[in-house]
């Protein structure tokens, strides 16, 4: 019963950064996004996994 506090206080501390973070920075989502395609496409054309 307690590890299911610790966990679901964990899981509500997350969504409560989230959620202020968010709040803060609107477009911090929008640019994770497209900076992970630009990541995916460097890493695809790389020479090392060739």
């Amino acid at each position: 019963m307690k590890a299911a506090g610790v966990g679901l206080g964990m899981i509500g501390g997350m969504v409560l950064a989230v959620t202020t973070v968010n709040a803060i920075y609107p477009d911090v989502w929008r640019r994770m996004k497209r900076d992970g395609k630009r990541a995916a496409r460097a890493i695809s054309r790389s020479s090392l996994l060739k």
